[in-house]
């Protein structure tokens, strides 16, 4: 990098990233994030973040669940892939596998259920 000259970007290629914290928060980064996986990370980006990239990037049980591109800051974003936090996601899949399974609990109710029998055609 020059003196004179614009600063290089960096590219950050397939990195995968675990509980590590970026604070971008007010700063020109001039870094780019292409196919990365980020991990229980957390990623602080402000109004003054410029100048930064994620592309088919993986964000897994982080601190965002979304970004937005943003020209006039440099700000760029496409083909994330956000997964929602490992337990939310365990949360939800109890919710729906106690909803599959509450209508097989009546059904298990109603059949154990004594039954009344009634005696036809005999006579004392």
């Amino acid at each position: 990098m020059s003196a004179d000259g614009p600063p290089e970007e960096r590219i950050l290629w397939r990195e995968r990233y675990q509980a590590q914290h970026f604070d971008f928060r007010g700063k020109i980064v001039f870094a780019r994030f292409d196919c990365c996986e980020f991990v229980k990370c957390t990623l602080l980006i402000d109004r003054g973040t410029g100048q930064l990239a994620f592309t088919e990037c993986v964000f897994k049980d982080c601190n965002i669940d979304k970004l937005e591109t943003d020209q006039e800051r440099g700000l760029y974003t496409r083909d994330n892939f956000f997964d929602r936090p490992l337990a939310e996601r365990r949360a939800d899949f109890e919710n729906r596998l106690a909803q599959s399974l509450a209508p097989r609990m009546v059904r298990q109710r109603t059949d154990t259920a004594p039954r009344i029998s009634s005696q036809h055609g005999h006579s004392a």
